[in-house]
């Protein structure tokens, strides 16, 4: 059991899945979002500023479009929930999809919806009936309190041979195991649940999704006491777009990455290494 402030985090032992408990009442999530600090400035259980992660995002975003497109070379119809400021909808647009997107913020949805000149649902429910070819969800998942009834209620809205693409926190990740006191993705009452590889999977699974592709992304491997702490600063920087100079901060940090590969390989060669899981898996036809 972890524990973040009135919060607990638990650890089911046959799956591995994390549950917050108490979860809150559906009402005081859906608040939280509607805080303008959310975005930023609420560093606790949102972010620094969003919009200057656009830097640390865009590579990610860019692969996963490109591999996204591999199986839907005729693009078609996306929808990304928790679609934020709209930046991945707006690279996805550029590539040649028609977007969608939903927003729990109302603030957030409404600057979204202007900036990109599309309607932006503040929930689900609140989208047309169309079928959709392509739902993804970015960091999005470890929020949804019954994250399996919301995979299922979205794979209706994918046409048969539709895709839906994710990714989450890796429960599995050395600092969840080792050194939960480090590990970013314990905060409440904004991650609800946490996975590992294999129970994504399950979940995936019993939303009626097949085939199903889960894999691990973003090594954070560990590092020796006194690096870690001397890159503390540079890592924070990196994750919240702030680094100057950007390239020169970011090849620092992977040649830093890069020795605690190394040193992950000699003294704890078992750690899971990667901080995110990343899935694909189909509607069947």
């Amino acid at each position: 059991m972890i524990r973040r402030r009135e919060f607990s985090y638990v650890r089911c032992r046959r799956c591995g899945t994390i549950y917050l408990t108490p979860v809150p009442p559906v009402e005081q999530i859906r608040a939280m979002y509607q805080n303008p600090g959310y975005f930023a400035g609420d560093e606790d259980t949102g972010y620094r500023n969003y919009e200057a992660m656009h830097k640390a995002l865009a590579p990610h975003f860019r692969r996963r479009l490109r591999v996204l497109s591999k199986r839907l070379p005729q693009r078609g119809r996306l929808l990304d929930i928790g679609c934020a400021d709209g930046y991945f909808l707006e690279l996805a647009r550029a590539g040649g999809w028609e977007v969608m997107g939903v927003e729990i913020s109302e603030e957030m949805a409404a600057k979204t919806s202007d900036r990109l000149s599309i309607p932006i649902a503040t929930s689900v429910d609140g989208l047309p009936p169309v079928e959709l070819d392509a739902i993804t969800m970015w960091e999005v998942l470890e929020h949804l309190p019954d994250p399996v009834t919301q995979l299922q209620r979205l794979v209706q809205r994918l046409r048969p041979g539709g895709f839906l693409m994710l990714s989450t926190p890796n429960a599995g990740h050395w600092q969840a195991l080792r050194e939960p006191e480090t590990w970013t993705a314990y905060r409440p009452p904004a991650h609800l649940v946490l996975f590992t590889a294999d129970s994504l999977r399950l979940a995936l699974e019993k939303a009626g999704l097949v085939p199903i592709r889960v894999w691990k992304v973003s090594p954070l491997p560990p590092l020796p006491r006194w690096i870690q702490q001397a890159t503390r600063s540079l890592a924070r920087a990196l994750a919240d777009g702030s680094a100057r100079p950007w390239t020169l901060a970011l090849m620092l940090w992977r040649g830093v990455r890069l020795l605690g590969w190394a040193w992950q390989k000699a003294t704890h060669p078992q750690d899971d290494i990667f901080a995110t899981l990343e899935a694909m898996a189909c509607r069947p036809a």
